[in-house]
């Protein structure tokens, strides 16, 4: 697999795993309050939600750049094979009537179109310069 591929792929699959993360943790049990105000916080409930308020704003903008893929066909692959794995690359060959090879095409445009939502430009620069083989 492409290196770039691999990235954009990486971001999606951190994506799921933290959004699994956030369903099954509570992050922000009830603060425990003193009569007498201090900047100490006994059960770290401010830092746990600044960490549950970085994870939900990290899951926001990607589920914004997938929102933003204007092809539906793209964002059902990023969705339910990518991220979820509710399909197989053979089921989804037969879905859309295509080839091994142009849905392994059709799935690398879908992260690309991803990649340019979610603002890896960089990433994207690099994608579009020749190789060059020595």
């Amino acid at each position: 697999m492409r290196k770039d591929i691999k990235q954009i792929r990486n971001v999606l699959k951190d994506y799921a795993k933290v959004k699994a993360d956030l369903n099954q943790v509570n992050f922000l049990p009830s603060p425990q309050f003193d009569a007498i105000s201090s900047h100490s916080n006994s059960n770290h409930a401010e830092s746990k939600f600044v960490y549950h308020a970085d994870l939900s704003w990290q899951l926001h903008r990607v589920e914004d750049a997938i929102d933003n893929i204007k092809d539906s066909k793209y964002r059902f692959i990023i969705n339910k094979y990518i991220i979820n794995k509710k399909y197989t690359r053979p089921q989804l060959c037969q879905r859309y009537d295509i080839s091994l090879r142009s849905f392994n095409s059709m799935k690398n445009r879908a992260l690309v179109e991803f990649a340019k939502n979610y603002g890896m430009d960089s990433l994207l620069n690099e994608m579009n310069k020749p190789q060059v083989y020595e």
